[in-house]
């Protein structure tokens, strides 16, 4: 950075211009952000950072320091689009000599009010204008919406609209032209909020990443509540019918049962839908002990594995849990594998994941007893209250794709806490809109703006036995290469940008992936949906000794 810039950067208000609009041609000093004029949202702050930024304890994990920053303004504002509605916002803005003229927003996680800074840092790094909002509110317990109902939609939709909106006003204001990109990664709720804007905001992104994106939101929570009553035995909330323990067990059983369908042995189901792996198989032929199951715990499993039906009609209402996703372990919480991680609220065992949806969200009833619900009426009921404004599972995205926009999915198969079925019945329901006369031309048209990558081995968003390390613009999976082939955030820049669509992308797994000295294993190509991994030959490290056919 030359220092003449430095100085501007850190030249303050003197030169602040009084009553700045979005819409004005004077470039503006960082510090003078802060007079900026937007539509129903102000700035509440603007100040040049260089070389470490503090954390905001309201908006991240802990109150980290980052060391080595790059300089860049960092702006933080307030929305409030109606009344009750109080949306926070951050915008960074890189030098002007490095900016690359893109401005990419990262997404949340969960119900939480956390921004992912490593995310903007990341971004902020590669030279983009990065944003990041609080959706609404603070905190991370679902009661941030008692008797505060614009918050369920600020978070649902409109936060994320509305942050990113402003943002695009700040950012031409700072550099005296707009942005002549705008991006989206996001996975979990990040993902969710990234199939939302495509369907509810097309113009906001010309790019979009929606990982793992749980977007039929009412019915996950509908599987949580499954998952946790077929695992009890009615009204008793204080013992499992299958015990954390055993589900590891479980995965190892499925892994050796069909690790080696796809030609090679390397720890990892590659396709769970062509395992043929019979959960019988386990059943103790004699007292029960660690590496069987009960008669009463095999029928749990395959209630989880069928996944939430309608009582009434047998319709389902949320995909059942694939083989290989009972056990996996996450490193830094070993002690609640797979399922167990979302069958029970991890702070309070006793009840079901996700219950504070239904007490505060649905039926405004604190003392609401989940051994009550009605799988038949209050699905009804449910959906007649919230689906609307909470889901986000509209298929008709052909706004989106006629402005020329691009929507990037990946879903790892072995996801215990959205089903990896959900990620795929969202793409079939885009493609069967396609107006093409044959089963083909519907998919060749369908991937001319949506692509979904399904992710042998790879847990909720990173992790796992597979190679799971192929995205620089969601958390914990960092590519060893920052390219198109290896990086699903530089194929989508690629592909907006120049109209060369992935065809795959190569992940990677590595032995240490967190430390510095991280070494590579084995790497796997990620195909494009319908298509799978199939080995061909050749050194088994070696993603170009795989090829993506159709199943």
């Amino acid at each position: 950075m030359s220092m003449s810039y430095k100085r501007m950067l850190l030249a303050g208000a003197s030169a602040a211009l009084a009553g700045l609009t979005a819409g004005q041609a004077s470039a503006a000093t960082c510090e003078s952000l802060s007079k900026l004029e937007l539509p129903h949202a102000r700035i509440t702050l603007a100040t040049p950072i260089v070389g470490t930024f503090n954390e905001d304890t309201a908006f991240g994990r802990a109150g980290r320091v980052y060391e080595n920053m790059p300089a860049f303004c960092r702006v933080r504002g307030l929305a409030t689009p109606v009344p009750g509605s109080e949306i926070e916002f951050e915008v960074w803005l890189p030098p002007a000599e490095v900016w690359t003229k893109r401005l990419h927003m990262v997404g949340n996680g969960a119900y939480s009010s956390n921004i992912y800074y490593d995310q903007m840092t990341a971004r902020l790094k590669s030279g983009d204008v990065a944003v990041g909002t609080n959706t609404g509110h603070r905190g991370r317990e679902l009661t941030f919406a008692i008797g505060k109902p614009e918050s369920i939609v600020d978070y649902s939709h409109r936060a994320v609209h509305e942050s990113v909106v402003a943002a695009k006003a700040v950012t031409k204001a700072y550099y005296q032209t707009p942005q002549k990109y705008a991006y989206f990664s996001g996975c979990s709720t990040g993902g969710y909020q990234g199939l939302s804007e495509a369907q509810r905001y097309p113009e906001d992104f010309d790019g979009i990443i929606a990982g793992a994106p749980g977007n039929n939101r009412t019915h996950l929570n509908f599987a949580f509540l499954w998952n946790y009553i077929a695992n009890h035995r009615k009204g008793d909330d204080s013992t499992q019918i299958i015990p954390n323990a055993k589900l590891p067990m479980i995965t190892r059983a499925v892994t050796a049962k069909c690790d080696a369908l796809d030609g090679v042995k390397d720890g990892v189901i590659n396709d769970p839908p062509s395992c043929p792996f019979d959960i019988n198989s386990l059943k103790c032929k004699g007292a029960e002990n660690d590496e069987c199951l009960t008669a009463e715990q095999i029928e749990t499993a395959k209630k989880i594995y069928a996944g939430p039906k309608d009582a009434r009609t047998g319709q389902q209402l949320y995909p059942g849990f694939p083989f290989g996703s009972e056990g996996v372990s996450a490193e830094e919480d070993t002690d609640k594998p797979g399922w167990s991680g979302y069958w029970a609220n991890p702070n309070k065992p006793t009840e079901p994941q996700r219950t504070d949806f239904f007490r505060y969200w649905v039926y405004d009833n604190p003392d609401w007893n989940w051994w009550t619900f009605n799988w038949g009426s209050d699905i009804d009921v449910v959906n007649n209250k919230i689906a609307a404004t909470f889901n986000a599972n509209n298929p008709d995205i052909s706004r989106f794709k006629a402005r020329g926009g691009k929507l990037l999915m990946f879903m790892g198969w072995q996801d215990p806490v959205g089903a990896a079925g959900e990620a795929i019945n969202y793409y079939e329901a885009v493609e069967a809109r396609s107006s093409a006369k044959t089963a083909e031309a519907r998919r060749t048209d369908t991937q001319s703006f949506l692509r979904l990558f399904m992710v042998p081995g790879m847990e909720h968003c990173a992790g796992g036995p597979g190679a799971t390390y192929f995205n620089s613009a969601t958390r914990d999976s960092e590519p060893p290469v920052r390219d198109a082939t290896h990086d699903i955030a530089v194929a989508l820049e690629k592909w907006v940008e120049t109209g060369t669509a992935p065809a795959r992308l190569v992940a990677t797994k590595f032995d240490n992936p967190k430390g510095e000295n991280r070494k590579i294993v084995f790497q796997r190509p990620l195909c494009v949906y319908p298509q799978v991994v199939r080995y061909k030959g050749g050194p088994t490290d070696s993603a170009d000794s795989f090829s993506c056919v159709m199943p």
